[in-house]
């Protein structure tokens, strides 16, 4: 068995000044949790230079549903923002944006419990 500290966060992504189209699938592939783990959560730092709702695309089997964090509000341009996502194994994971525009950063890190 392979004990995997729960407190020191994975990257998953970490991007910065990346241009991003409404509505379409800000990373080039998605994301899922590692290591054996059957949930996790995803912690996401976002900002972006124009306002819009971020929205997590999940994916389980071949199932996709649309999720809007923030309560589905427009982000405040230039403001940042954290957010927690729990996901479970065979979980895959996207992020949008309602508005074209610049996103200055998007961290996203997979913190998750021993295995």
């Amino acid at each position: 068995m392979i004990l995997i500290d729960s407190f020191t966060p994975i990257e998953k992504a970490n991007q910065h000044n990346l241009s991003v189209t409404a509505a379409t699938d800000i990373l080039s592939t998605t994301i899922a949790p590692g290591g054996g783990r059957t949930a996790v959560v995803f912690r996401i730092q976002v900002c972006c230079d124009t306002a819009g709702v971020f929205s997590a695309r999940i994916t389980k089997d071949t199932t996709t549903v649309g999720a809007n964090f923030n309560s589905g509000s427009n982000l405040t341009a230039n403001a940042i923002y954290i957010f927690d996502l729990l996901v479970h194994a065979n979980d895959t994971v996207n992020f949008q944006h309602s508005a074209t525009g610049i996103m200055l950063v998007l961290r996203i890190q997979e913190i998750g419990a021993a295995v």
